[in-house]
């Protein structure tokens, strides 16, 4: 059985970052609380109400924002599903390259997906995990510039326990949060924001 599924699609619904949010529920259930610029600011994490309930997505959020990488989070969520199959975990965590040359050609995310593919071929998951990473056009507002974002939806298969869909959450963000940790700043043009 294929325990990993890792898939790229091309998205045409653009966002303007930063955007804005106070709280609003969204079609998905979840709340839409706005763009926050977290790169290099530990801080700030505990600000983000995602962040405060998911210890996972919180430090894979964290090593997306460090000062090491060349990357920024633009946003992201998680839950538990719970049905009649059992217990599943499901979120997404979108990012970006921190550099205006890097954003416009998104040849740069493809080569990103292409490497944590091979990545994930090393590991060994406890049980079915999907990737859904997405390409979207993406106007970086203070910046002046476009480009493209990348939001990857992850997907844990179903467990007969709460604790048991965690776990394989957990190790399915880990893997990410190892990888894109490790991405090195790209270029000297970083995008700007005003409230950085």
């Amino acid at each position: 059985m294929q325990t990993i599924i890792n898939t790229l699609e091309i998205g045409q619904k653009g966002k303007g970052i930063p955007y804005g949010g106070l709280g609003e529920i969204r079609e998905d259930g979840d709340a839409n609380y706005g763009f926050k610029y977290l790169k290099g600011n530990e801080q700030l994490l505990g600000e983000i109400p995602e962040l405060k309930r998911d210890e996972a997505l919180h430090r894979l959020v964290r090593a997306i924002n460090s000062n090491h990488t060349g990357l920024f989070s633009v946003g992201c969520v998680s839950g538990i599903v719970q049905d009649e199959r059992g217990f599943r975990y499901s979120g997404y965590v979108e990012f970006s390259w921190d550099s205006i040359s890097m954003v416009a050609d998104a040849q740069h995310y493809f080569q990103l997906f292409f490497h944590f593919d091979r990545y994930l071929r090393k590991l060994e998951f406890l049980t079915r995990v999907a990737f859904v990473w997405e390409l979207m056009p993406a106007s970086f507002i203070d910046a002046k510039a476009n480009g493209f974002s990348c939001s990857i939806t992850i997907n844990t298969d179903y467990s007969e326990t709460e604790e048991s869909a965690v776990q394989a959450w957990s190790q399915a963000l880990a893997a990410l949060e190892i990888y894109l940790g490790s991405i090195p700043p790209q270029m000297p043009d970083r995008i700007p924001f005003r409230d950085a």
